[in-house]
């Protein structure tokens, strides 16, 4: 178990100020407004939301309400300062390869500053990232390589660190956006929990909030792509034509392909590189206006590539993937509120020697504002299925079934319970089906 008792003391103050200190109109504003990393917003936190993501430093812009930088003093001039406290206990009641308690903490504080209010400077902006990481090593200890909490990510488990700093420049009346530095490529690439919401009428903070893995990462990209919390210099840019349409490009340090923290160091520049594109649509369903989304990727990795067990080497890799979300259904007519339903697909595949899986197949449900005098509470289940490379695994495939149910506290706070079924965990010929659950607290500031 984590003992880190000033910081857990510390974070407990910071909820209770939370709890006990309404935002004013400029921060609560800071915690809905766009700011784009690539091609749209992300679901920031704020008090009015159904839902936010399990793991909001993977698959956010900007982090936190703003409360901080207020608290603070420095919320001015197009300043924001904020961050998010994610911390969690899980037990793995039966099954795997070491049942028993765990826990995690991640707390992120984020810096944006908008450059054109700052220092006049159009269409810039600058971010920045620190985190504090320490988890235990859940997954592992459950013998599952989809893994079923996303937060724990690639040893070490304990660090600090400054996950992102990096400029951003919108161009040619804001059809072209480029970002520069070290950052999470998670947040632009393969995002099935960002909701795309052309209608402002019908509007929802995140596709789900499902806690494991693949909510932020596609399997096969796990070894790959960069993203919280190892993150990686590189260079994003994203041509948006029109308001449904985006075309993304990014190119990486890819050194996370031979086990180095990216998070932890500074850029390489040796051959290992990881490139990426993206095409995606959005639409509108029905006198409803239920919003939908499609995109398109592939991605390439270069460099000397070796498998887990030392006993394969490749030159590169490639692969692809297709992900896609939709409103489903609304209860109430326009313009009641947003309590409903959505869905979301997942597919990737590559033609690695050296990577845990050749394909994968994802597919979620989430309804929001449906329990009765819970207008804030959200639900729902998830699927994860990875076929596995057969040189390196004796079964073929591993399934990962999950429900959560995330709850409002007070404000943008949020209590998140989970149930993990894993049939047949892959770590290890013979281990027993895996059940666990996990209790998480989100708590955006």
């Amino acid at each position: 178990m984590i003992s880190r008792g000033g910081v857990a003391q510390a974070l407990f103050t910071v909820l209770w100020a939370l709890v006990s200190t309404p935002l004013p109109a400029n921060a609560e504003e800071a915690g809905t407004r766009a700011v784009p990393s690539a091609r749209s917003v992300s679901s920031l936190p704020h008090r009015g939301e159904i839902g936010v993501s399990g793991n909001p430093a993977a698959t956010n812009v900007v982090l936190g309400t703003g409360w901080l930088g207020h608290q603070l003093g420095v919320d001015k001039h197009g300043i924001r300062l904020g961050g998010v406290w994610v911390s969690g206990g899980n037990y793995l009641l039966s099954g795997g390869i070491d049942p028993g308690l765990s826990g995690y903490s991640s707390l992120v504080i984020d810096l944006y500053v908008d450059l054109e209010r700052f220092a006049g400077l159009k269409g810039s902006s600058i971010g920045g990232d620190f985190g504090q990481i320490n988890v235990d090593p859940i997954n592992a200890e459950a013998g599952t390589e989809i893994g079923y909490i996303g937060l724990v990510e690639a040893p070490p488990n304990n660090r600090s660190e400054l996950s992102e700093i990096w400029w951003r420049q919108e161009l040619f009346g804001e059809h072209l956006i480029v970002r520069v530095g070290k950052s999470s490529p998670t947040i632009d690439f393969q995002n099935i929990v960002r909701p795309f919401n052309p209608d402002p009428v019908r509007s929802i903070s995140a596709v789900t909030s499902l806690p494991f893995g693949p909510a932020a990462v596609l399997p096969m990209l796990y070894d790959l792509l960069p993203g919280f919390y190892d993150t990686a210099y590189g260079v994003t840019s994203t041509w948006v034509p029109n308001e449904t349409f985006h075309l993304s490009y990014g190119v990486y340090d890819g050194n996370k392909a031979r086990g180095v923290a990216t998070g932890l160091t500074g850029p390489e520049f040796n051959g290992y590189y990881f490139h990426i594109a993206e095409a995606g649509t959005n639409w509108v369903l029905g006198e409803e206006r239920k919003a939908g989304f499609l995109s398109v990727g592939g991605w390439t990795q270069t460099g000397k590539l070796t498998s887990a067990n030392d006993l394969i080497e490749e030159d590169g890799a490639q692969g692809a993937y297709i992900i896609a979300s939709q409103l489903l259904w609304y209860r109430d007519p326009l313009p009641v509120n947003d309590a409903g339903v959505s869905g979301y697909v997942q597919f990737g595949w590559t033609d690695s020697q050296t990577l845990t899986f050749d394909y994968y197949v994802g597919v979620g449900f989430t309804g929001r504002g449906l329990v009765p005098n819970r207008p804030k509470d959200s639900f729902g289940i998830g699927m994860a299925l990875g076929w596995l490379n057969q040189d390196l695994f004796e079964q073929d495939t591993e399934l990962v079934l999950q429900a959560f149910y995330q709850a409002e506290v007070t404000g943008p706070v949020r209590t998140e319970t989970a149930l993990s079924y894993i049939p047949q965990p892959a770590a290890q010929p013979g281990l027993d089906a895996a059940w666990a659950v996990t209790q998480q607290l989100i708590v955006p500031f």
